[in-house]
Order: structure tokens, then sequence, then C-alpha cells
């Protein structure tokens, strides 16, 4: 096997990375650049930095710059201001580009040393959210994750002209991986930008094509495989990825191309793969699995945060027992065992159950505080028809109908007593179950259920879902409830200052349009464009304008410290 290496491609004039406007960088310009950016940021005292840059190409020269600069990284999931000041209390600043000047001088690639002893110090954290909603710091090396490179390189061989077409973000472990740190140790390319649907990819690839006749693989999640079609064909892809959650049953034989679905974490790095809904797991071939005595995974890899066995939360059946490498069926999550009073029920048996109704397309069971004790809740997304039922019947009798139908198949113990009705469960930033989210459905709510999201520098979108609980309905008015519009630009504030943490607070509204009414279960997509201290809106459904506007904000003015390092 070629142990693909980062030191082998720096003097490379092959393209490693590729854009919309079909601009491209070498391996060589990349290198010259994050030498550059490594001497800038060498002249800061902060050892510890955070990094989030939307721009894939950005964020790669500042990873390499940062970490060649004996600087530790932490890569969060995304940057809001909540984050960022939690941040600055440890002295911990997001990580920008440094300005350059005529007078830098140009760095001689020939003296660039990617060694063992660099890559083993080469030290940075990954946030993850993990079972439970709260973030957990783990730390990984860039040995470790080149081990991880060489794998896939070992598991998926493919010829080096090949581009990565993502739908992921690189801030995340999955991400980074596949998309960036391959090509750059293969000799592979990377399409920069991160697409968004279906037939983004499909369309890219066409584009692709005429000017690069070369294959290229895809890099995706469940999330966006599950909203394929059968009439978006994939064409000259040599691989189709998915990873951050389980594929839902029925999407293969829509999608038109063979899915590898990938299992792993952020402790562990890729545990194993597949590319058959009931297929067993494979592990990866440095990876050693073992069962214990209550089911649970553990892990043994050169490519994990610790070189010791790690014990994961995953409940499996080995194959083979006695086997370091055996294939292996997931039984589901040791942690969705839960004790109700007295009794111990398994959230993921009663989300099959619920999933057995025909009212029901997907759901999630979680267990919440309601008072003085726990009880259960479920989010569920409910077939078209039922959807109607729901607006006809009302809330209250239709929940009653489904309890009714779940107790032949569950004790009463076991059937969720609060329900939320949604037209998808919301993913996270990294494509998995927002299950934070999913817990505040059943708190009070000021804004509007956020489904998706995606941005850049200058623009983001959301699908939001206006919930029949959400507090803005209440009094808005009895029996026909609608959305007021002081609500409507109470969210939008409040996305633009998460979107942009410089935002401080609106100083003025103009060209502010409310066209439609906005009822309970609506659907809409919302976009806002930054334009300096503006930022423009557009609020639509399916068929129609709902509002747009534009609001002015006062900007956050940085600090600076004695050195000249800007603080936001």
């Amino acid at each position: 096997m070629v142990q693909h290496h980062f030191q082998q491609h720096i003097l490379s004039s092959a393209t490693l990375c590729m854009s919309a406007q079909e601009n491209a960088v070498s391996f060589q310009y990349f290198w010259q650049d994050v030498l550059q950016q490594r001497q800038l940021i060498a002249q800061h005292k902060e050892r510890t930095w955070a990094l989030w840059e939307a721009n894939s190409y950005d964020f790669l020269v500042l990873l390499f710059a940062g970490l060649l600069a004996k600087k530790e990284l932490l890569l969060p999931p995304n940057r809001v201001r909540a984050l960022e000041l939690e941040l600055e209390q440890q002295q911990i600043y997001f990580l920008q580009r440094q300005p350059s000047s005529i007078n830098t001088p140009r760095a001689d690639l020939n003296t660039l040393q990617l060694d063992d002893d660099f890559l083993a110090q080469a030290q940075l954290y990954f946030y993850t959210s993990g079972s439970t909603g709260q973030p957990k710091k783990i730390p990984r090396t860039l040995q470790q994750l080149l081990f991880e490179v060489q794998g896939l390189a070992q598991a998926f061989p493919m010829l080096s002209n090949r581009i990565a077409i993502s739908t992921v973000s690189h801030q995340h472990i999955y991400g980074l991986l596949f998309k960036l740190l391959w090509p750059l140790a293969a000799g592979h390319s990377f399409y920069l930008e991160q697409l968004a649907f279906p037939e983004d990819v499909v369309e890219v690839q066409k584009q692709l094509s005429v000017s690069h006749p070369i294959e290229f693989y895809v890099i995706s999640s469940p999330a966006l495989l599950k909203r394929w079609s059968s009439d978006v064909i994939l064409n000259d892809a040599t691989m189709l990825f998915s990873s951050g959650g389980r594929l839902d049953e029925g999407v293969r034989a829509v999608v038109n191309h063979t899915i590898t679905e990938i299992f792993g974490s952020s402790e562990t790095g890729g545990i194993a793969y597949r590319q058959e809904d009931h297929a067993l797991w494979r592990p990866f071939a440095d990876v050693q699995v073992r069962s214990e005595a209550d089911g649970a995974l553990a892990v043994k890899t050169q490519h994990a945060y610790q070189q010791d066995w790690i014990l994961t939360g995953d409940q499996v059946l080995l194959q083979q027992i006695d086997q370091s490498q055996s294939p292996f069926q997931l039984m589901g999550r040791l942690d969705r065992i839960v004790k109700l009073e007295e009794k111990r029920l398994s959230l993921d048996q009663i989300e099959h159950e619920i999933g057995q109704l025909e009212a029901v397309t997907q759901s999630h069971v979680l267990l919440i505080q309601h008072g003085h004790r726990q009880i259960l809740a479920c989010v569920a997304v409910l077939s078209a028809q039922a959807k109607a039922e729901l607006q006809q019947l009302g809330k209250a009798s239709f929940v009653k109908q489904l309890k009714t139908s779940l107790g032949d198949h569950l004790e009463g113990i076991a059937i969720p007593r609060q329900w939320r009705f949604l037209s998808q469960l919301p993913m996270n930033s990294q494509a998995k179950l927002d299950k934070k989210l999913m817990q505040s459905l059943f708190s009070p709510m000021q804004i509007p259920v956020v489904l998706q999201q995606q941005r850049d520098a200058q623009t983001a979108s959301y699908q939001l879902e206006f919930i029949a609980e959400l507090k803005c309905f209440a009094g808005h008015f009895p029996n026909n409830p609608i959305y007021p519009g002081v609500g409507q630009i109470a969210f939008i504030h409040v996305l633009a200052q998460q979107t942009w943490a410089d935002l401080n607070y609106c100083s003025a509204m103009e060209q502010m349009k409310f066209q439609q009414l906005i009822r309970p279960y609506t659907v809409a997509k919302l976009e806002l464009s930054r334009k300096n201290d503006k930022i423009s809106f557009r609020l639509t459904s399916d068929t129609e304008v709902l509002a747009t506007g534009r609001l002015a904000f006062v900007i956050a003015q940085p600090d600076q410290d004695q050195e000249g390092v800007m603080h936001v």
C-alpha cells in the first residue's frame, strides 16, 4: 500500500482546490500560503486559538499554519457570540487570516518538513455534543489523523486524479478527513464550496466533467441522502460516502449509486463501514473491536485520541467473538436505556413501535423534566395524510388517536406523554440529530425551529418551522393563530446576531413588508445577506413570499491587545 503523506505533494503543481468559478489552487501554492501565514501567526503570544472558518481552503491554510506555528487549535462546530464570549473568558480567540504585505519574505518550500516529530506534537481539539448534548473536547494529533487517512486510502483505493465534492462541514472530523486531509495526503483535489441539495451535487458534477473529465467522490450525510429523488442521477462517481448518523432504510433504493456508510466517533475516528442496509459492519484494517460483558463495543486503533481500548456507548453483537477484526451488528445505544418509575425502557424500541404507525414516518423519543418528575416525550414527522388530519382534528384529538394506537404495542408508561410535530427532525451543523434543540421544543419557545442552516461570509439561509406551541401564536388570535410581524423581526434579529458575531444591536428597520400570514406548522426559508452593517432578509414558503426587509445594526468594536492581535 502507498503510504500517503502530507509531505508527498508539497512541490506539486497539481490542483488541490477548485472553486465554482473554476479557479484552481495548486498544492505548491497552498503550502506557500501556509508558510506565509505561519510566519505571521507565530508572532502572536497566545498559545491556544479557536478555528472556525466557512471557506474550506482558508480553513485548511489556517489549520496547518497554526499548527506549524506551534499553536493548539480548538475546532468548534459553529461560531456564535455566546461561544466567543465563553472562550474569551479563557483568553482564547478565533484565528483569522493575518494580513500580509509585499515585504513578507517568501518561504522556501524545500525547508518544510512535516516529519513524525511535528505530526505527533501538532495538537488540535474537536468539540462534539456527545449523546447528552453537552460539549466535549476531544484531543487529536495530526499523526493520528494521518493514520486514519492512510486507513481510508487502504480501504477505498482511488487514483490521484479525483475531486472530492462535499455536502458536510469541514469543521467536523468526518468532513475534515474526507474532504480536506485525504486529498492533501493522496494528491486528490477538493471542490471548495459545501453543497446543500442533491441537485447541487449533480449540477457541479456535470460542470466539472466538461472542463475536467475525471471522476469524483461524494462526501455526504443521511440528512441529505434521504432527500434524494430517483430523477436525480449521479454519474461518474467513484464513491458515495455517508456518515454522521444512521442511514434510513429505503434511501439506497432511490440513489443510483452504492452508498458506503462510515461508522465512528470523534473519540475513535472511523471504526467500520458497510454498503447495504442490513449488512454487518466491517472494521477498518487498523481497528480492533471487542464486546464487553454488557454488550458495549470497545475499540482500539492507532488513529484514536488514545492508544488504549475506548469504550463506546453502542451495543453490538460480534459475528466471531474471539476475533478482534470481527464484523458486527449494531444493536442500539446503551445510553438509550432509561429508568422511569423503576421500569427500564428502551427508547430505541419505543421509536420502533411508533415508526410502525401509518401516521408517523420518523420519530425521536426523549426523557424530559416535567415539574418534579420525568416523562417521555416524542418529536414526530408525520405523513402528508396525517398532517392534514392533525390540522383538521386539532392537536389534542390527534395525539389521543396516536396514544390509543400505541396502546396495543406499548405499556402505558412507555407511551410518550408530550408530542411535537415537525416536517423533519432538526439537524445540527454536523448533520446529526440536534438533541439539544429537541429538548428545547418542550420548553417555552420564542423563535421558530431551525431545521437546517447554511452560511458563508456574507450570506446565510435557514429552513424554519413554526410549530403550534410557539409563544408568539398565543393571543394572535383565538381559534385562528398567526405569527405577528414583531415576532418575525425578533427572531430574524436573533439569527442575524448568531450568524455574524460582530452585530451588536439593531438600530433601524428599513423597507419592511409582511406580505402573507404565517400560521402554525408553516415551513419557511429565511435568507439573510449582509452588506456592511445592513442585513437584508427574505422569508418565503414553497409558493409565496412571506416577508422582506432590512435591518441596520450597530457593529461591535473589536478590542486590541498589546501585540496587535484583533480580538472579536
